[in-house]
């Protein structure tokens, strides 16, 4: 019997995200500063201000420079779906994602970064789920959410023993 797409979509993504060292106890925050410094890049979290009537604006963003990443999310929205739309863009990082072209429209000093001189690698955008890569970010950070709640449901003493056993590191 041959694996359906969704489950080797989902053992992909199960995989990767076993091998992240997620911090304990853990935050979204706490991620992206592990993530910068496995990147060796700074990581700046910028709130989306949707201007009202505008329904086809993405609720989430990545932007890759030379230096660093820029992950941009929606504010408008409750902190759960904040921090689950900021866990879909790391998706995209932690999956290794990228785009060709961001085409001539794009204006890099639309990232409003304290960083000057740097030119946008790569970009990618969030306005739905019809892509392999969209679905691989969305159930990465699924799966991510899913393991940050086992870490802070566990007692300190199952933390360390799950530690001393190898889980988790």
């Amino acid at each position: 019997m041959v694996p359906r797409p969704a489950s080797r979509l989902r053992k992909r993504c199960t995989a990767m995200v076993r091998r992240l060292c997620l911090p304990d106890p853990f935050s979204v925050s706490a991620l992206c500063d592990s993530i910068a410094a496995q990147r060796g890049r700074k990581l700046y979290l910028h709130p989306l201000d949707k201007p009202d009537g505008v329904v086809d604006m993405p609720c989430g963003m990545w932007v890759a420079t030379d230096v660093a990443d820029h992950v941009f999310f929606e504010q408008q929205t409750s902190t759960f779906h904040q921090e689950h739309i900021i866990l879909h863009e790391l998706g995209h990082m932690i999956c290794g994602h990228t785009i060709a072209s961001l085409g001539d429209g794009f204006d890099p000093a639309a990232v409003g970064s304290d960083d000057t001189g740097e030119i946008v690698r790569q970009a990618l955008t969030r306005a739905s789920y019809n892509t392999v890569q969209e679905r691989e970010a969305e159930l990465v950070a699924t799966l991510i959410r899913e393991r940050g709640r086992q870490i802070n449901g566990l007692s300190e003493s199952e933390r360390r023993l799950g530690k001393a056993l190898g889980f988790g590191e």
